[in-house]
């Protein structure tokens, strides 16, 4: 017994060394993959366009940077050991502004608080499409033809109709389950973090179905005899969940391209805390002795650092006590190294598996299958703009950084002409002092001539700099238009009038135009994220829910264009072409119900009966006789025409009075549009006299009510005088106006 005793322990330490030498040698393999991952996107240049463009959406540069960082140690901020010339150092940011734009408008399309931006179609069966139209009676499995209750046969027709309609409400039921799922997990502000990492950054990832653990309270009733208590009980669910992931936490194989499904694996980092890691001993799928090994060692810090041979992979530790690092890794692994280490691969087919490892201080504590029998791993990539090449996108800021630094330049360029130009520069030669003693320029100040100076204003002279405010604002101008140009985001989405069109169809052409570029990445949204993160969520119910009643044969339908962005410009066409109901042409190629319902869609309004009370409505009002109820009583045919005829010019005398309503409305409208055109030049005309004669316009606007108020007065009193003798004779007077010495003609 002692003998077989030592053999079996022999045994054990004899497996648990041959696991821990698989774990040794797969950790090994692994992690040079994490190496290659991080030095190809370090080398790829993504990191230093990150951090160029975060601090251009912060505001900062080479200028201001240095003197907005604080010293949290005495709470004092850095001085700059420039001492050269002072130059204005302010900044306008407009890349913030036009980033929040875009992350809202984007996100009013594709997210909406009251539709979803995906659904589910039924999988078409080719024998199920063609018995739609199949009359021929249907037969059971022993090829007896099947009755209805009331003993009328059952056609083919007809079970394939019932057959589509039960799969539609499984499909139904499948939608409403993937959209609690979603909820729950707050799918839709997970999904704005994902567009605003995008938006600024280039790149928004999204992960998922990850399985949660949620902890459901609910008070169940208990009985014991005639007494019933509610006891609170907590129950454990496992449910798929989505969150965002930070670009800057993964590393994707660099051989990918710039198609994410191309890559072999992904890497995500992380930071997990002593007391995290220490709650995971003993958890399923956790290796246990290998936690214990990490909580007894320092925690390492990887980090890339330049070298002669270029960027390298060096690790660091900190202090024990610190966050540790935490690696994910998801891609394939050796279908051996798996069931050594305890994974259940029995009913897997291939050499590789995918799996998922997570190291932490470069021991892997969780080996684990994917979730999934597809394989797919759980990452989805969008780009706000494609790089070829690069899975990694650019942003809002990386388009606009360039016009942002023409912007900065000239307003700084602006504020120091401002500067310069705001005093005069005074010239002093040999002679020449302040009576006071002091040498600064003030008002009432007295200087001295000291020796023989014949002139003093050889000896004394002032010189102003030229203000180059009109030529630089221009510039700012011009990148300004060149921003709106390169984003395609006007300021008229962010509540600026900027210039209008004069027309409503003018300005509805102008907003179309711009939404072609966000209908754009609408579509790529639809493309990268949306319709492979549904389906995984399909998979995933299609694999653990325990709902039969929901599971089938379906796809997924991405529709943030065709429903979301559509739906308003929808609305509007269907409205016009109702007005058409009338015209008999038109009646008899379009679906008026199908249109009215789809009106009501768009317009968001939950409405519309069901189809069973629609068809019994219909049904009561074809009951009932379609007679003019005056051929009822005792009015005749004729009284009869003779009221449509009546009603007829009335309605042609309406359409002509609103006809000339409508020609009186355009006809102000025009007569208001040339008195602004006239006032318009009219200020031209004063600037350009301005900038001629050099006067201010007020000045200008002065003497013209003056010299109106002039002419007004001289007009009232040769009204008053007898014979309308002239008052004031004035500097020039026109001929053939009047008599000489007579200010006008009755």
């Amino acid at each position: 017994m002692e003998e077989h005793a030592e053999e079996t322990e022999e045994d054990e330490e004899k497996t648990k060394a041959e696991k821990l030498r698989i774990i040794e040698t797969l950790a090994e393999s692994l992690l040079k993959k994490r190496d290659e991952a991080v030095e190809g996107r370090a080398s790829s240049g993504v990191e230093r366009r990150w951090r160029e463009d975060q601090e251009a959406f912060d505001g900062l540069d080479a200028t201001n940077k240095s003197s907005n960082m604080i010293d949290y140690a005495t709470g004092e901020a850095y001085l700059s050991a420039d001492k050269g010339p002072k130059r204005s150092s302010v900044i306008v940011n407009i890349i913030r502004g036009k980033c929040e734009v875009a992350e809202g408008r984007f996100s009013d399309i594709q997210l909406p608080i009251d539709d979803r931006n995906w659904g589910l179609q039924i999988t078409p069966v080719p024998e199920l499409v063609k018995g739609m139209t199949d009359e021929n009676p249907a037969v059971d499995e022993n090829r007896q033809e099947i009755q209805k209750p009331d003993g009328s046969k059952v056609t083919i027709s007809d079970v394939a109709k019932r057959e589509i309609e039960e799969a539609k409400k499984k499909m139904t039921d499948m939608e409403t389950e993937i959209d609690d799922q979603l909820t729950e997990c707050g799918f839709n502000g997970e999904n704005r973090k994902c567009v605003k990492n995008a938006v600024r950054l280039g790149t928004g990832i999204l992960k998922g179905p990850n399985v949660v653990k949620q902890v459901r309270k609910s008070w169940m009733p208990q009985t014991e005899g005639d007494t019933t208590v509610h006891v609170l009980e907590s129950i454990e669910e496992h449910k798929p969940a989505s969150k965002s992931v930070d670009p800057e936490n993964v590393y994707p194989d660099p051989n990918c391209g710039d198609d994410i499904k191309k890559a072999a694996y992904i890497w995500e980092h992380d930071r997990i805390l002593p007391r995290e890691l220490r709650s995971l001993i003993g958890v399923d799928g956790y290796l246990t002795d290998q936690i214990f090994k990490v909580l007894q060692e320092d925690p390492i810090r990887t980090k890339m650092v330049e070298s002669k041979k270029g960027l390298k992979i060096q690790q660091d530790t900190a202090a024990r006590g610190a966050t540790y690092e935490r690696w994910e890794y998801h891609g394939d692994i050796n279908k051996e190294d798996l069931e050594a280490l305890g994974c259940d691969c029995e009913e897997k087919t291939g050499d590789s598996l995918s799996a998922c490892v997570v190291f932490v201080n470069d021991r892997p504590i969780k080996v684990i299958l994917n979730t999934l029998d597809t394989g797919d791993m759980p990452y989805d990539f969008f780009q706000w703009t494609a790089v070829a090449g690069s899975p990694w996108g650019i942003g809002i800021p990386r388009m606009m950084i360039w016009q942002q630094r023409i912007i900065t330049a000239a307003w700084r360029a602006m504020m120091d002409n401002a500067g310069d130009s705001s005093g005069a520069n005074v010239v002093l030669g040999f002679g020449i002092e302040p009576d006071d003693g002091k040498w600064e320029l003030t008002g009432k100040k007295i200087w001295r001539a000291i020796g023989d100076i014949e002139d003093v204003r050889n000896a004394f002279a002032q010189f102003q700099v030229d203000n180059n405010q009109v030529e630089l604002q221009n510039i700012i101008e011009l990148a300004l238009r060149f921003v709106d140009m390169e984003t395609s985001l006007p300021m008229l989405f962010q509540g600026e009038k900027g210039e209008l069109p004069e027309t409503l169809g003018a300005t509805n052409i102008m907003v179309d135009s711009n939404n072609v570029a966000l209908r754009s990445r609408v579509k790529c949204w639809d493309d990268q994220i949306t319709k492979p993160h549904i389906t995984r969520y399909y998979h995933w119910n299609m694999q653990y829910n325990e709902k039969a009643e929901i599971k089938g044969d379906y796809n997924v339908d991405a529709r943030g264009t065709s429903v979301l962005l559509a739906k308003d410009q929808q609305a509007k066409a269907l409205t016009e072409v109702l007005q058409l109901r009338n015209d008999p042409m038109i009646s008899d190629i379009v679906d008026w119900k199908k249109a009215i319902k789809q009106l009501f869609s768009a317009r968001r309004l939950d409405v519309v009966l069901s189809d069973g009370e629609i068809a019994k409505n219909e049904k009561k009002r074809a009951e009932q006789p379609a007679v003019d109820p005056r051929i009822q009583g005792d009015i005749d045919v004729s009284t009869i025409r003779a009221e449509a005829e009546l009603q007829k010019v009335e309605m042609i005398q309406k359409f002509e009075s609103e006809k000339l309503q409508a020609q009186m409305q355009n006809e102000e409208i025009n007569r208001e549009h040339e008195s602004a055109m006239k006032q318009l030049d009219y200020n031209m005309k004063i600037m350009e006299m301005s900038e001629k004669t050099g006067i201010s316009l007020e000045k200008i606007k002065a003497d013209l009510a003056r010299d109106a108020a002039k002419l007004s007065l001289q007009r009232e009193v040769s009204m008053r005088k007898e014979g309308g003798q002239q008052v004031v004779n004035p500097v020039v007077e026109p001929s053939g106006k009047a008599r000489e010495g007579h200010a006008f003609e009755e």
